[in-house]
């Protein structure tokens, strides 16, 4: 029996008084049986990969009478191993969230007011609006800007116009982590949890910005005998199952490190044979830090000299088998000094030779997939420079292309560099820095955003609005699944169609596929998403029937220890202490002390620092009710300060405070904590949503770029997202 929709039930309903007078007994509808018959409806089962972070951990959506009924994890997926984080239950049920965007819509005048529009009125205005400014001002005048890490299918189309211009949100994220390990070891490494004796977490927090399968290797290695010494200002997830958490000063983490690398140098700990053998730069490095005592780090950063030599000396006691983690989020844009902390993450671990080691770190095992030629033969444009200046002599040079600088996006359509932009699955009115600022880019000719809900970037800015179906409801291109954590074998992933989508929403693809005609370039995608995932499954030997039936395979491994015959991708093949882009540049090669960019002095003064939440994904998540319901739960919209310093301010646990930065000023509930080193406050990086049409999130908390200016690194072109002082005052909700 087909299941009945809610609006054929509506219209059933109507007709009911005539209906049943009419029709024989036989014909009527009986819904106990109606509904029997549903409830023993078979359940299919089809795999997917969750969107609710960067992971993509596998899981099996279930389905039964065309509805979602749950998701499970996949046991195969190296992030997941099975297990699945709220977050992935929450941007699951999304797919019947109220603040979708259910069709195409148009701006109407000035205000935030929007008329629905049909897909072809939609590709029609939009094509000939771009294809009308690139006419008049070039290619090189379209920006892409997305979160990342997802097909996007736009590098086609930015070739054929000759725009440069794919911009990621990495800024705001990682990206000074990215550009130093490119540029001293030639790419990621990753650590080894599952044979580890000793692991240093500074700024990483793998029970907030969750890994599921990272903390299950975590706390099976400790239950093994691991040691587990995290370092953060605040008392954070993973700390919680940590044999040490030390509170550091915020900003500091790059005096920590100097002192742990001046005392394993000093004291004759350090792996010489694979120094000797491994690295470039050296003694170049310990020319330029050999005074950097671990008691001068202390002075700085607040932890005890004797304790950080006895951190170094425990590093150098288990090495190889020990690592500093990588990181992530934490420390790779937040700092003045975030680049040079990067640094010496990498050369503490040279130190201990860990690389290609058991417990230490190895980079990502990966394949190559197969594509399908592109069915456009007509001209390609010749590329103009960059609208941001990543990679642009005399303006950011040292800034990865490949990235970009999301942040300034205004500056580049006030210029008269940007006159279109598309945001594709990226929010940078909630997620990049000053959200005032960041309104501006409304005044670009043209802002086409494609979301799945109503997020400020589309709110605000968008003259068009085409919305993506949600994740569950479309198929995609397959993904490599790897990084963040060692795994010996690449394994190979994929979206599959679970849901048809419930209203006029459409994959990206087809999105693609329509702007691009109507511009006037037929035949760039000349397949369907099904073509494309044989073309791609093809070389390694797989198919999507068999990729379906297990969600997740795993191949070969190919990154396993060795001990010697180590090359790095760097031009001398080795880890690189100095680099040689910034010699180039004028810069000192090597990492030296930097302190941070701003200082709070006065008695109400702090630092501002952010975190995640394990249930949210920074601003994905807040308009879901479930997900809202453990906030509301658990106060998690209020902001943390240090109990001894809430005391002296006269402040209590609950009390609303009133926030004020260079910028902005802002109330906020307040937790009081000994969790918290005094200097700072802490908030979650989740809330402050300010889209009315996400009223489970609106107005909820605040959020952290509210009060930070939209600033660039020169180096590495981050955000410099915790260099934010602001004044606490008592009162004034």
């Amino acid at each position: 029996m087909r299941p009945i929709s809610r609006r054929s039930f509506l219209k059933a309903t109507a007709a009911t008084a005539t209906a049943a007078a009419i029709l024989p007994k036989a014909l009527q509808m009986d819904f106990k049986v109606f509904a029997q018959e549903a409830q023993n409806n078979e359940v299919e089962k089809i795999p997917s990969l969750c969107n609710g972070c960067s992971s993509y951990c596998g899981v099996w959506a279930y389905v039964k009478n065309g509805r979602l009924w749950k998701i499970e994890g996949n046991k195969t997926h190296m992030k997941s191993q099975g297990h699945l984080c709220a977050r992935a239950h929450g941007i699951a049920q999304n797919v019947y969230n109220p603040g979708r965007v259910t069709q195409p819509m148009k701006r109407v005048g000035d205000s935030n007011n929007f008329e629905p529009i049909t897909w072809e009125q939609a590709f029609q205005e939009i094509g000939s609006k771009m294809k009308d400014i690139v006419e008049e001002h070039g290619g090189d005048k379209v920006v892409w800007a997305c979160h990342g890490g997802k097909e996007s299918y736009a590098s086609q189309f930015l070739d054929i116009i000759g725009s440069p211009n794919y911009i990621t949100h990495y800024a705001t994220c990682f990206t000074a982590k990215t550009n130093i390990w490119s540029n001293m070891v030639g790419g990621m490494y990753n650590p080894d949890f599952d044979n580890a004796k000793m692991m240093l977490f500074v700024g990483r927090n793998y029970a907030g910005g969750i890994i599921p399968a990272a903390m299950k290797r975590i706390t099976e290695a400790k239950e093994k005998g691991a040691k587990i010494v995290v370092v953060d200002p605040r008392f954070c997830e993973l700390a919680t199952i940590a044999d040490e958490w030390l509170p550091i000063r915020p900003g500091t983490d790059l005096a920590f490190y100097l002192g742990i690398a001046h005392t394993l140098i000093s004291e004759d700990l350090y792996d010489k044979d694979f120094v000797e053998n491994y690295v470039y730069g050296f003694e170049e490095f310990w020319a330029h830090n050999k005074d950097f005592s671990a008691e001068k780090a202390a002075e700085i950063c607040d932890i005890p000299a004797e304790k950080i030599r006895e951190i170094a000396r425990e590093l150098a006691e288990n090495a190889p088998q020990a690592f500093l983690d990588p990181g992530y989020h934490g420390l790779a844009a937040h700092y003045q000094n975030s680049n040079e902390t990067a640094a010496l993450n990498i050369i503490i671990n040279s130190l201990l030779g860990n690389f290609w080691k058991e417990g230490g770190l190895f980079p990502a095992a990966s394949t190559s997939f197969g594509k399908l030629e592109s069915g456009y033969y007509g001209p390609v444009a010749q590329k103009g420079n960059r609208a941001d200046g990543a990679g642009i002599a005399g303006e950011y040079p040292l800034v990865e292309p490949s990235r970009g600088i999301p942040q300034r996006i205004p500056d580049m359509i006030e210029k008269g560099r940007a006159r279109v932009i598309f945001f594709y699955s990226y929010n940078p009115l909630r997620s990049a820095p000053e959200p005032e600022y960041q309104k501006k880019i409304k005044n670009a000719d043209l802002v086409v955003s494609i979301p799945l809900d109503w997020n400020e970037t589309t709110y605000h800015t968008a003259h068009y609005v085409l919305p993506e179906c949600h994740y569950l409801e479309r198929s995609e291109y397959p993904k490599v699944i790897n990084g963040n954590i060692y795994w010996p074998a690449a394994q190979v992933a994929a979206r599959f169609k679970a849901l048809e989508a419930s209203n006029s929403t459409m994959a990206l693809l087809d999105i693609m596929k329509g702007l691009t005609t109507a511009y006037g370039i037929e035949n760039l995608y000349p397949y369907t998403i099904e073509e494309e995932m044989e073309a791609a499954l093809g070389p390694i030997g797989l198919t999507p029937e068999q990729l379906k039936e297990e969600g997740c395979i795993e191949l070969r491994p190919s990154v396993l220890p060795k001990d010697e015959g180590l090359s790095f991708g760097t031009f001398t093949e080795k880890i690189e202490f100095s680099i040689g882009a910034w010699r180039k540049e004028g810069y000192l090669g090597v990492p030296t002390w930097v302190p941070p960019l701003v200082e709070p002095k006065e008695k109400n003064e702090f630092r501002l620092i952010h975190g995640k939440q394990p249930w949210h994904s920074h601003i994905m998540t807040t308009n879901n009710p479930y997900l809202m319901a453990i906030t509301k739960e658990k106060n998690g919209t209020f902001m943390w300060m240090n109990s001894a310093r809430a005391e002296e301010l006269g402040i209590e646990d609950g009390d609303w405070v009133t926030v004020t930065s260079e910028i902005t000023s802002k109330k906020v509930q307040v937790h009081v904590t000994e969790g918290l080193y005094p200097e700072c406050v802490w908030l979650p990086s989740t809330y402050g949503t300010f889209s009315e049409k996400l009223e489970e999130g609106f107005e909820q908390g605040v959020n952290y770029n509210d009060f930070i200016p939209a600033r660039i690194d020169k180096k590495t072109g981050h955000v410099m997202g915790q260099e934010c002082i602001v004044t606490i005052t008592k009162g004034g909700k």
